[in-house]
């Protein structure tokens, strides 16, 4: 059994003996996941706690380790330390620690008084007290511990202070008094200690002292911070000035069941997950809750989070009979509700005659608490701003059910409540036409798929514009087909005009501009320009340059942007948006005079980083420079191969359009490189069609900047392109404009490079011969350059040719003489090499060693992600193994290659015999 004691040095005990819990950032992790209740914790969170913004870029991986050595510690219990999708959480009770044995202490004192059972509540308020053995958390660094060593050092004053009523309540004044100056000497300002003390001081019969500690926290309170004492402690220093000290009685609880919710919408439609997972947090069937629940509604703008808390609030109310309290916090508008009068109003509900709610807000909201502390109530706090409009209205100790909804993150009432937010996202597809269905009628949404599904696109999903764009169609005559209102609505081009409306409420625009004109000056600023850039997702590097702002900064920008739903990070640092958002902010972008800097950084950071990703997957010097990039303009850190490649993978869908904008901007310089830098990757991956297009527009952008060596360039990657298509004669044609283009220019290390690519257009026409003379020619040229990388891979191209004449004997120690001057890391060039050996050694009947150098290529291709090539080198590894009659090991082989094989889109090129062709072959033979 484990046991841990939290508020006092961090220790733990299983089973009685006492566990070596490590160092202090592992304790720190350790205490993080016992005070979370349960609720899993990712290692992002984990390491923000550990370290704030000055996380190292290990910091992931670090928790990672304490996690793995506290399992350790655990022993046969480290199964409570759970790991899913969601994070990492502990599996225990609450009473695990001294925090939950404390809590469960203070509710049972809290259920004693409420009987009348005072001396029980006063037993169990010390034996809570007694379990503070120190400050919480002891020793333990971080912002992280510092805000939860406050918080539980406030619990524990809150904790004695009902201690010492309780124990006024029974007449203990003089046993409590001393204890109390000693207290409060501790809390100079804390008013509510000051005010027991001098109520036990006075009801001891120590009258001189009562009124000397009343007029030390008065001054204190003047010099410190300029106020008077609250109403409770004057009211009791005016009662002591009349030679009485007696607390005031209790008002009657009044009897109005308040029933203030707004109606249920008549139409609503998914959130069937939600809904469940809201439901899931009350007791099932109709139990009652035994303490405050809260839970956050969050999403942005016009995502139908008031609708849904609506909805769930109504289904619920009758669990919570004692009424149903709603207020409209306002958070984005120009002027939002305090919470001081939200509670007035509250109390008024409640049944509290207006003259008898107290003017001083502490008082006020003690009698509203006071008032929810008997009673089971449903109060839903619609459209919070930020934790400080929220959590005064939240009640004490109750039995009632708080749901807030808000566009912003509440982590104050998430940290203070334990609350588990709920965020919505845009409707899927199929509630979406379910919503128009209900509303447009189902007969006419399925009379018409192909406008429903334009409507559906056009709304981007969200909730808020479907209902707008359905109360235009109504406004319409039935008789109208669905598709002529839709082409009306939306026009050729895409803007928000089709969700403008006279009410600001249900105005797209309007809606977007109270979460836009939230954000501060360098939030807004990162909104709008993301408009510029194409693609789906964006990277904390791309905002960063778009907004000539440091990478960190960008990141606390973006997660602000988050913060309020107009964008959701999709990945850790990155971050996409729907198309109503990127229209508003294209709308921003459009009163500004930013846009064409912005983009110039954004076409930089893409250049350099796709020229850092190239470089990391082959180590030739095979292309140009990049442009000098604009101040302000970043590059992604790529540490190696498998990055740069994930890299690629990840901004695949953007870099066709940014390549594109390049051009249209009149960025021909950066277009041609960039297409160049892209080519390797689009070519592994079998994006040839994308090879195809991009070296088009290169073609276009070096011609229109009269640059003959970016035509060059451009004429080797069409050449690459049409090889892989099987369009010879024209792969032909642009190798001998590159060859013209490159001799003409003087550029002996690029036409040696070019004569090496030229080598796969004669293989392509079955000329091995030419395609050796070629090689041999472009290896002349990097000797008399005295380019060692380049002789080496002309080399291993030599040998290549000379194993496909036959030649073996000579290819292989080529091959060996490649290797030596091919850097280490130039996987892409050294796979060819094992490719080469792997073949001479097969043909020289030595198999084994021709294995060893296809497994080496199965390596390299793997992290390339080139699927098609692992599959080829995968047979010729199969049919090694049959040389040697090692037929099991062959299967096993090619059930690998089939494996691969199957993922392949139909366009890739493969082995000419299919992989399911040679299992089928090994059956039968066997």
């Amino acid at each position: 059994m484990l046991e841990f004691r939290l508020l006092g040095p961090v220790r733990g005990w299983r089973d009685g003996e006492e566990l070596q819990l490590g160092p202090p950032q592992q304790r720190t992790v350790l205490a993080m996941l016992l005070l979370s209740d349960g609720k899993p914790q990712t290692p992002e969170q984990i390491a923000d706690a550990l370290w704030g913004v000055d996380a190292p870029s290990s910091a992931v991986a670090t928790v990672r380790t304490y996690i793995h050595r506290l399992r350790r510690v655990f022993g046969d219990d480290q199964h409570l330390l759970v790991h899913d999708n969601s994070g990492y959480r502990l599996d225990l009770p609450s009473t695990a620690t001294d925090v939950g044995k404390f809590q469960e202490l203070v509710d049972h004192a809290a259920v004693a008084l409420d009987a009348g059972r005072s001396d029980d509540a006063v037993r169990d308020l010390r034996a809570a007290i007694s379990l503070c053995s120190g400050a919480p958390l002891a020793a333990l660094p971080g912002e992280y511990v510092e805000a939860e060593r406050a918080r539980l050092r406030q619990r524990r004053l809150t904790v004695l202070e009902d201690l010492f009523r309780a124990e006024l309540a029974l007449g203990r004044h003089a046993e409590i008094a001393d204890q109390l100056q000693v207290l409060a000497a501790g809390e100079p300002l804390r008013e509510s200690m000051h005010e027991l003390l001098v109520m036990a001081l006075c009801r001891s019969g120590r009258q001189a002292e009562a009124m000397l500690a009343y007029d030390q926290i008065r001054r204190q309170l003047r010099e410190e911070l300029g106020v008077d004492p609250g109403a409770r402690l004057r009211a009791l220093y005016d009662r002591m000035l009349h030679g009485e000290a007696e607390p005031q009685v209790r008002p009657a609880l009044p009897v109005v069941s308040p029933a203030q919710l707004p109606a249920d919408l008549p139409v609503f439609a998914g959130r069937s997950s939600a809904l469940a997972d809201a439901h899931h947090r009350l007791p099932n069937g109709d139990g009652a809750l035994d303490r405050t629940t809260v839970t956050v509604i969050q999403g942005m703008a016009g995502v139908g989070k008031t609708a849904f808390a609506l909805h769930w609030a109504h289904e619920v109310a009758s669990r919570f009979p004692d009424g149903q309290l709603y207020v409209n916090l306002r958070g984005y508008d120009p002027v939002t509700v305090d919470p001081n009068d939200a509670v007035r109003d509250f109390l008024q509900a409640l049944g509290v005659a207006a003259a008898q709610v107290p003017t001083e807000p502490a008082a006020r909201l003690g009698l509203f608490r006071s008032l929810l502390a008997e009673r089971r109530c449903l109060l839903l706090l619609d459209n919070a701003r930020e934790s400080a409009q929220v959590l005064p209205l939240l009640p004490g100790r109750s039995r009632s059910l708080v749901i807030v909804t808000s566009r912003g993150r509440l982590d104050g009432v998430v940290a203070a409540t334990g609350a588990r937010p709920i965020t919505l996202d845009l409707l899927s597809r199929d509630d979406a036409v379910d919503l128009l269905s209900q509303r447009l009628g189902a007969e006419r949404i399925a009379a018409e798929p192909v406008a429903t599904d334009a409507i559906v696109d056009r709304c981007a999903r969200l909730p808020l514009a479907l209902s707008i764009v359905c109360t235009r169609i109504l406004a319409q005559s039935s008789e109208f087909p669905l598709a002529d209102i839709v082409a009306s609505l939306f026009g050729p081009r895409f803007s928000l005009d089709a969700f403008a409306a006279s009410d600001p409420s249900v105005d797209i625009r309007a809606v977007l501009r109270s979460s836009y004109t939230s954000l501060s000056d360098g939030a807004a600023q990162i909104f709008r320009l993301l408009a510029l850039h194409p693609g789906p997702t964006v990277g904390v590097h791309a905002a960063a340059s778009l907004a000539a702002v440091p990478v960190r900064t960008a990141a606390a920008l973006l997660r602000e942007v988050a913060d309020v739903h107009l964008v959701t990070e999709t990945a850790p640092g990155r971050y996409g948006w729907h198309d109503l958002l990127r229209a508003y902010a294209t709308e921003q972008l459009e009163t500004t005079t930013e846009g064409e800097a912005a983009f110039q950084r954004l076409a930089d950071h893409y250049l350099l980083t796709a020229d850092c990703a190239a470089r990391k997957v082959s180590a030739q010097n095979d292309g140009p420079a990049p442009c000098q990039p604009a101040e302000g303009a970043v590059s992604v850190e790529l540490a190696d191969q498998e990055q740069a490649v994930l890299w690629y993978i990840t901004e695949r869908p953007a870099t066709m359009r940014v390549l594109e904008l390049m051009a249209a901007h009149g960025l021909h310089e950066h277009a041609w490189r960039f297409a160049w830098a892209l080519r390797q990757f689009q070519d592994r991956q079998q994006h040839w069609y994308d090879l195809t297009d991009a070296h088009a527009i290169a073609l276009r952008s070096a011609t229109e900047a009269g640059n003959p060596i970016g035509m060059a360039y451009a004429h080797r990657g069409l050449s690459r392109a049409e090889c892989r298509l099987s369009r010879l004669k024209s792969a032909r044609k642009h190798m001998d404009e590159a060859l013209a283009l490159f001799e003409q220019a003087g550029a002996t290390a690029a036409l040696a490079y070019a004569l090496r690519q030229y080598t796969w257009v004669e293989e392509l026409d079955h000329a091995p011969e030419r395609a050796l003379e070629h090689a041999t020619r472009a290896r002349d040229l990097f000797r008399d350059l005295a380019w060692g990388p380049g002789v080496g891979v002309a080399t291993m191209t030599m040998a290549r040719y000379y194993s496909m004449l036959g030649r073996d004997e000579e290819a292989v120690p080529l091959v060996y003489e490649a290797l030596m001057l091919l850097p280490p890391g130039d996987n892409a060039e050294l796979v060819g090499a094992w490719e080469v050996l792997g073949e001479a050694y097969y043909r020289l009947g030595r198999y084994e060693d021709a294995i060893g150098a296809h497994e080496n290529a199965v390596k390299v291709f793997a992290a390339l992600r080139a699927d098609a090539d692992q599959v080829s080198v995968l047979l010729r590894i199969s049919t090694c193994l049959l040389a040697m009659e090692r037929r099991d090991e062959a299967r096993e082989v090619l059930r690998r290659a089939a494996a691969i094989q199957r993922t392949l889109c139909p366009a890739a090129m493969g082995p000419t015999i299919r992989v399911e062709d040679w299992a089928q072959l090994l059956t039968v033979e066997q």
